[in-house]
């Protein structure tokens, strides 16, 4: 039998206990969103990507900002998880990582960043359009190495939150607890994701601005995702 909260239970819960706090979160989003314009504008603005020491460098500065930008995410996951147990939230909780475990936020960031930055290289070849077998084989390396990288990071989603529970923890220890946790689970929390695109579409149709408030939301989800998924641990 399922013991688990179903999606519209999770987010049941977290609209209840988003009212009155999105003035906060909303600061929250601000201030990661205007991290991750600094790094476009410093990432693709400002380094010529036309030769291949460009591409280097490039790929080499993404890798510290994304790395960086664990800190604000481990930041995140401590708003949301004391949103989640019916704690007081304030901005100031977004830079928790830097003065609790950072070396071990970097550490697990690093292993994240480093399985996006690799799934993203076929993304990025050049493939001739007149060489249908060449162009099949792709499209399958393509969706194949697209579908590792969905299971990796459902795998390993829970880990900053583990964290924050287990600070005793070594960054591999939360790996693989969060790797043991979602075990039977993968699925759950990917059509909790998917339950969102119809919300996100909408978002996007409105000039990005309802996502302001989306991106509590979904946060808070996942925050109650995983009380969920440890109340029998």
């Amino acid at each position: 039998m399922n013991e688990y909260l179903t999606s519209a239970s999770l987010k049941s819960l977290a609209k209840g206990q988003l009212l009155g706090k999105y003035g906060t979160l909303a600061g929250v989003v601000f201030i990661h969103l205007g991290y991750m314009l600094f790094v476009f504008f410093c990432s693709n603005l400002l380094i010529d990507t036309t030769s291949v020491l460009g591409y280097l460098i490039y790929y080499a500065v993404s890798f510290v900002f994304t790395l960086l930008e664990g800190l604000l995410i481990y930041g995140e996951a401590y708003i949301f998880l004391k949103l989640a147990c019916g704690q007081p939230v304030a901005v100031g909780d977004l830079f928790y990582g830097l003065s609790n475990n950072p070396d071990k936020v970097l550490k697990v960031q690093a292993v994240f960043t480093v399985i996006q930055m690799v799934c993203s290289i076929p993304n990025m070849m050049r493939i001739p359009q007149n060489q249908p077998l060449v162009l099949l084989f792709y499209v399958i390396l393509v969706l194949a190495v697209n579908i590792i990288y969905i299971v990796l990071t459902l795998m390993l989603s829970q880990s900053f939150f583990l964290m924050l529970d287990f600070p005793q923890y070594g960054a591999k220890e939360v790996l693989v607890k969060s790797a043991q946790v979602m075990k039977g689970s993968k699925g759950r929390l990917f059509y909790i994701y998917l339950s969102f695109l119809p919300l996100i579409l909408v978002g996007l149709c409105g000039c990005c601005i309802p996502l302001i408030w989306l991106y509590p939301y979904v946060q808070a989800v996942k925050a109650n995702f995983y009380l969920d998924l440890m109340k029998k641990r």
